[in-house]
């Protein structure tokens, strides 16, 4: 059985993901030019051609991806902002729990864990889950299973996965 990418992992997790998820998504190196170009819904002038994007004008996207998104939903997300931090939550989440249901030992899950505090960062709370690696020192990451269990608990509990401003 092969690995989900991080697109169906959040889908399994989360499903059908927001503007929000996608253009944060994009911005942390989960999702590549042609799922978005796939997933992309609406028939809007930027949507129609964020869709069309091919060869040398793919080097545009990113600004056809916010130019669709506030077409969708009235503007982009962006770091600092109550939009982007909820979508990095969600990410955060899904990858954590498809991490932690795939991976088959606690070495193998502390490379994954220490992988996404690198790419996504980590709130406070999640700093107690992982011991980073030592490169200078040759000590590997390790992770306590339980913590990562035990935040996504709470994250489950206190998450606003699909707030009105997300639709």
């Amino acid at each position: 059985m092969s690995t989900p990418t991080p697109f169906e992992a959040f889908q399994t997790i989360h499903g059908a993901p927001t503007w929000d998820d996608i253009v944060t998504g994009h911005d942390f190196g989960f999702l590549g030019t042609l799922e978005i170009q796939g997933w992309v819904p609406g028939e809007g002038p930027a949507a129609t051609r964020l869709r069309a994007l091919r060869g040398e004008d793919l080097r545009t996207f990113e600004a056809h991806l916010w130019a669709a998104c506030a077409e969708a939903v009235g503007k982009t997300p962006r770091p600092g902002s109550t939009r982007w931090s909820q979508a990095q939550d969600r990410w955060r989440e899904a990858l954590l729990r498809e991490a932690l249901s795939a991976e088959t030992t606690t070495a193998q899950l502390a490379r994954r864990v220490e992988q996404l505090y690198e790419q996504v960062g980590c709130p406070e709370d999640m700093l107690v889950m992982l011991k980073p690696s030592q490169p200078w020192s040759g000590l590997p990451a390790t992770v306590d299973p339980r913590a990562v269990q035990q935040f996504l608990s709470r994250t489950s509990r206190d998450s606003s996965h699909r707030s009105r401003f997300n639709l």
